[in-house]
């Protein structure tokens, strides 16, 4: 049975959004999960105390997703880590976001993040648990920074993998300083030269696709303003859509992104959903 407009404005409302391959039915079965979540946590998430909070994101996010788990605990965090959203698996392989945050959160703040910050950031990931977009998933996570610096330099490294990478490269050309008077009369002594800029190549490499990325989102929104005019804000738009669709929206003609829309509608719940809460 399909789910009517009306239901989809509401659980898009509630933070509840269908992945890109999401089948009407496998939507549903995650629902379910997410509401015997809302009901009782550690029924899923065993061993964690669970706080009492009420998210209220629909000027930023379009959401208030009341049914996500939080809980405050710095066990499993590195210590330069702040906040984690985990994704865990139900018995039928559904997806459980749970947000954790570092107990020094409590106070309203951890280093120099605000308490409220971080959580819209998690809150964002957990809202796009269907999605596998890792392209602009940072990009649009660090968006409401209330650092400049952050809301640019945050999504640098886009995955653990790249930060852990760029670290490797620091610490080979390190070592290479450190052995380059072994080879003062080699002729490979320019090579290895050569080999201690890596970090800065890398850091310089992802920095130009940052810039690329973040005018694209741009163009992308000032799209979606057009193809929204009613919202004032269409950021909470803009998170419920494939990189694929942010890079469409940014290039594409308005005729073009009109159409594909109307070829999406009959196939994809999400793009039911986006129309129904947003037009």
């Amino acid at each position: 049975m399909m789910i009517s407009k009306e239901e989809l404005k509401k659980l898009g409302e509630g933070g509840m959004i269908p992945g890109p391959d999401e089948s009407e039915e496998e939507f549903v079965k995650r629902l379910d999960i997410l509401q015997k979540v809302k009901e009782s946590p550690s029924m899923f998430l065993k061993g964690k105390t669970f706080e009492k909070w009420n998210p209220d994101y629909q000027q930023t996010l379009g959401a208030s997703p009341k049914w996500l788990p939080l809980t405050y605990s710095n066990q499993g965090l590195p210590p330069w880590q702040g906040a984690v959203m985990w994704v865990l698996e139900a018995p039928n392989k559904e997806k459980i976001p749970m947000i954790q945050l570092r107990n020094g959160f409590k106070k309203g703040r951890f280093l120099f993040y605000s308490r409220e910050e971080v959580l819209m950031h998690e809150t964002l990931h957990a809202m796009r648990i269907g999605f596998d977009q890792p392209r602009f998933e940072e990009v649009l996570a660090y968006y409401h920074s209330k650092s400049r610096w952050r809301r640019f330099f945050g999504p640098l490294f886009r995955k653990p993998s790249h930060a852990f990478f760029f670290i490797s490269l620091i610490l080979i050309s390190i070592g290479i300083q450190m052995t380059s008077f072994f080879f003062l009369s080699s002729p490979m002594l320019p090579y290895l030269k050569m080999f201690a800029l890596l970090p800065l190549v890398d850091l310089l490499f992802r920095s130009a696709i940052l810039i690329k990325d973040q005018r694209l989102l741009k163009k992308a929104l000032q799209t979606l303003s057009e193809l929204f005019p009613n919202q004032e804000d269409v950021f909470p738009i803009a998170i419920r859509l494939k990189d694929s669709e942010i890079q469409k929206l940014a290039v594409a003609s308005i005729e073009e992104i009109l159409n594909f829309i109307e070829k999406e509608i009959p196939n994809s719940l999400r793009w039911r959903q986006i129309l129904a809460q947003f037009c």
